[in-house]
């Protein structure tokens, strides 16, 4: 094989690079990653999607950063759901997808998907953190000298969601969010995502994402902001989370599985040289 056929999709300003790998054999996949994803030099992208059979689903979704780490993508979920029902891999519109932290399930309408995402949980041992505290709501980091109220939110990927005005970072990711995301507290990289609670209905959210760095999107960002805001009392269980890429319809019904329901949209087909 001389050549690696490609998709690429974005959702919400979320671009990732997909490639149908469902009878290929196992690549380097960490490596082609990082080569593919590069922004001059390659493709460019948010990450790599991989489309595969699954035993425990119907479709398999493997995801990697553009560092070439392995991670869970909310926007990606809906990219490859897209891209399977529209390219015929699975045939119907509503489907169960394996991913990195479990099982989902998807529905597809045209171009856009509504998929469920994982149980949040806000437990210091589940994200990881290294806190004196059984679940980190509201909790006071110092970090460089000052401090910051975070609340820590495993949802398939740690997010360290920080409440501010959205001056303070609509425009420009904070430089703390790269002091926050290496944390000592932290034994591993976190995403952090900061919100801003426009209405208990409208959250405004910016993500530096671990292995990435500033997004125009973040699917598990918004899923995240809306639990983090509804746990501290500042939002109901379902909104729109707007990201400078577009918006998303989070729920977060009954304090279970969390919902997302947006677009997703695919930009070009091509081939990398293997």
């Amino acid at each position: 094989m001389n050549e690696l056929q490609f998709t690429k999709l974005e959702g919400i300003g979320n671009d990732f690079v997909l490639v149908d790998a469902w009878s290929l054999p196992e690549m380097d996949w960490p490596a082609l990653t990082v080569s593919m994803c590069e922004r001059r030099f390659g493709i460019g992208s948010d990450g790599l999607l991989l489309l595969l059979p699954s035993d425990k689903a119907d479709i398999r979704m493997r995801m990697f950063n553009p560092d070439g780490s392995e991670d869970m993508c909310g926007n990606g979920l809906r990219c490859i759901a897209v891209y399977a029902r529209n390219a015929g891999r699975v045939a119907r519109d509503e489907f169960t997808i394996e991913t990195f932290d479990g099982v989902r399930r998807a529905q597809v309408t045209d171009s856009s998907a509504r998929v469920s995402m994982i149980k949040p949980s806000f437990k210091a041992v589940d994200f990881p953190a290294r806190l004196d505290v059984d679940e980190v709501i509201d909790y006071p980091l110092e970090v460089g000298g000052r401090i910051y109220r975070i609340t820590a939110v495993q949802v398939g990927t740690p997010h360290a969601v920080i409440f501010a005005p959205a001056e303070t970072f609509w425009e420009v990711i904070p430089p703390e969010s790269l002091l926050i995301q290496q944390h000592p507290a932290f034994p591993e990289p976190v995403n952090v995502t900061w919100c801003c609670v426009e209405s208990p209905e409208s959250l405004r959210i910016r993500t530096w994402e671990r292995g990435a760095g500033p997004t125009l999107a973040c699917g598990t960002g918004a899923c995240a902001a809306l639990v983090a805001a509804n746990i501290n009392g500042l939002a109901g269980s379902r909104a729109k989370v707007s990201s400078p890429g577009g918006t998303l319809e989070i729920e977060w019904p009954d304090r279970g599985l969390i919902i997302m329901t947006g677009p997703a949209n695919i930009v070009f087909r091509g081939e990398w040289p293997v």
